[in-house]
């Protein structure tokens, strides 16, 4: 591969990243048959206890005197419950592909003659659009780095640029010019339509590589990228594999007096020494967006491989071309045979061959759907393709290094595109609930997904169901008793060991806060896609941002449940010294439930106040370039 020198900018000596270079990632955790068996035994126990506790829940525990309370709790349980069952499947076992020799010949990858053999071709796309100019430098410097033992195997790197910074604008920057120093060719086009899918397709039609690495523009590629993942394509119905994706730039734990001190500039130095004394050997702000995704790459992910269910997430994967286009293919002649039948009952006086030329006038084919997330809703496609029986692979080493959110309204906004494209993804015709061609445990893996954004139905009910108790004053079961704790303890107890075996060395606390503490974007996000909005391809912001005051209205909800749970707990407590309280024990548990709760805000509403310590980037932010579309699933 082509070796570039590296040049330099003014700005790059300020990138904030540049301090977290040295840090290199976690390896994957061991694989452990006996760690599987003791988790399905559990499993299986759990799974009894659960159903045998809603049995109980539905039958004999209902306060039917506040019975929209009673009910909305038992209904949240039992969807809890179903969440649960799905990633018992989930988790349910390993199978870890082994590592192969990189390919050489295309007919190590490919069933083809002798005669039509040839070294094979492999395509880097690097997709960008508003990013700065260092940040894409860093980027195919390290792609250039790339090496592959075998000379006579073309990789060629393409800066797929969707912002058009190809020098007819003097005020941006010039990506053309850079594609040029670096010697890689330079792909961009006259719209941005299709969001990122849509950059990807121009540039796939423009090129020929058997294989496809895509990089989004932070997504930096460790030498041995390709040398690690080319093997398993000789498999040859693999389609994709996809490798775990490392975010280098996690924020840094700070001793908690630092960010007093950050958040209260006005203490004296009496107070300052006070705080220091106090509070200096207490870290807190390690990964305070819950960006770290060890535990959906090196777990969930993961097990995935066992059900043939592992999809991609976009940026650090890799692709067969062959099986994309005949995806692609398969879809189109689907949607043209739809629109016949549709329009056939409606106009008798079209005849097939008419409607089927005014078909294939108004539907593109297109190989990466045009969709926020194009990257699972072509998996879907792919891993459904009837009597194809594609595979696809999570590697389970990481490959590459990225850049997270640094500041909340940036993560809220990838969080809401994620949210937005699955929950449309379930509600459309493409939903694998209804999609033809996955096996079922393909399928439930796939629900698993989507319905992991619709958490927010049962989350919200959790998180209210205290402050319900503390201002009626009327329990949504009979009685806090021994009946209700010999029925709820064990099934708790349970479920705790089970996902502490499941997550075996993956820290999974920051992980449950936000699972919690995202239930408003996921709100919103549902009633956006059922109000058939318009969807935004936020594109992560890979830069540091101080003090946003637009941040706090991301917080409301979860500031009014805080505050609502104190308040509660405090006129409950006025209760109890008054001695007119109805239920001492009901006050125990749901004081015990406030304060977990508030407990799991706590990280989101800490994450609007954070003030980052590293220098900022001095880089100019170019304005949204994909504009709003509405994505064709609905």
């Amino acid at each position: 591969m082509k070796q570039t020198c590296s040049t330099t900018n003014s700005t790059e000596d300020n990138l904030y990243f540049r301090k977290f270079e040295d840090r290199k990632p976690d390896q994957p955790i061991p694989d452990s048959k006996g760690r599987t068996m003791l988790f399905q035994f559990f499993a299986m126990l759990l799974l009894l206890f659960g159903v045998y506790y809603l049995y109980w829940r539905w039958t004999e525990s209902l306060n039917w005197n506040a019975a929209f309370f009673s009910f909305s709790l038992v209904i949240a349980e039992t969807l809890s419950f179903i969440s649960l069952c799905l990633i018992v499947i989930n988790y349910w076992s390993n199978d870890d592909s082994p590592l192969k020799k990189p390919a050489h010949f295309l007919s190590d990858i490919k069933e083809i003659s002798a005669d039509d053999d040839r070294p094979l071709s492999i395509d880097v796309f690097i997709t960008t659009v508003n990013e700065s100019i260092d940040l894409v430098r860093f980027t195919i410097e390290d792609a250039l780095k790339m090496k592959y033992p075998f000379e006579d195997v073309s990789v060629n790197i393409h800066l797929l640029d969707d912002g058009r910074r190809d020098g007819r604008d003097p005020l941006k920057e010039n990506f053309k010019v850079l594609a040029e120093q670096y010697g890689i060719n330079y792909l961009t086009r006259e719209n941005n339509f299709g969001f990122k899918a849509g950059n990807l397709n121009n540039a796939i039609e423009k090129t020929n590589g058997d294989l496809i690495l895509i990089l989004d523009a932070d997504t930096r590629p460790f030498e041995g990228f390709l040398n690690h993942t080319t093997g398993y394509f000789r498999e040859k119905n693999l389609a994709w594999v996809q490798t775990p994706q490392w975010f280098y730039d996690l924020t840094e734990s700070v001793p908690l007096s630092v960010f007093l001190r950050q958040q209260f500039k006005g203490l004296n130095k009496k107070r300052k020494t006070i705080s220091d004394f106090l509070f200096n050997k207490i870290k807190t702000g390690h990964d305070i967006f819950g960006s770290n995704p060890k535990l959906f790459y090196d777990v969930i992910l993961r097990r995935r491989n066992y059900h043939n269910a592992s999809f991609c997430c976009g940026a650090a994967s890799i692709h067969r071309r062959d099986f994309l286009f005949e995806s692609a293919e398969i879809k189109y002649q689907e949607d043209i045979k739809q629109y016949i039948e549709e329009e056939k009952a409606l106009r008798r006086d079209k005849s097939q061959e008419e409607l089927k030329t005014e078909a294939q006038s108004k539907i593109t084919k297109t190989v990466f759907e045009h969709h926020i997330s194009e990257d699972i809703y072509t998996s879907l496609l792919l891993h459904s393709a009837p009597g194809r029986n594609w595979k696809s692979v999570l590697h389970i080493y990481v490959e590459s290094k990225m850049l997270s959110p640094q500041d909340l309204e940036s993560r809220v906004k990838q969080y809401a595109r994620y949210a937005q494209g699955s929950i449309d993804i379930a509600l459309g015709k493409h939903s694998p609930l209804v999609i033809k061609g996955l096996n079922l445990r393909q399928r439930l893996c796939y629900i698993n997904t989507v319905y992991t954004y619709f958490s927010t139905l049962w989350i919200t009910v959790f998180l209210l169901s205290p402050i319900l108790f503390f201002f009626t004053l009327t329990p949504p079961v009979l009685a806090f008793n021994f009946d209700f704790f010999k029925h709820f303890i064990p099934f708790q107890v349970l479920n705790i060991i089970l996902m502490a075996i499941a997550n075996w060395g993956v820290n999974t606390h920051r992980a449950k806060q936000y699972y919690i503490s995202n239930f408003w974007l996921y709100m919103q996000s549902i009633f956006k896609v059922l109000r058939q909005r318009n969807m935004e391809f936020n594109v992560t912001r890979k830069k540091q941002v101080n003090g946003e005051k637009q941040v706090i209205r991301h917080i409301i909800p979860h500031l009014t449940i805080v505050a609502l749970t104190l308040l509660g707990i405090l006129y409950n407590t006025y209760l109890i010294f008054k001695g007119v309280h109805p239920s001492y024990s009901g006050f125990t548990v749901n004081v015990i439930w406030g304060f977990i709760n508030i407990y799991q805000l706590n990280a989101f509403i800490r994450a609007a106040f954070w003030k980052n310590t590293t220098p900022i980037t001095p880089e100019e932010d170019f304005s949204e370039l994909y504009p709003n579309q509405l994505t064709p699933a609905l």
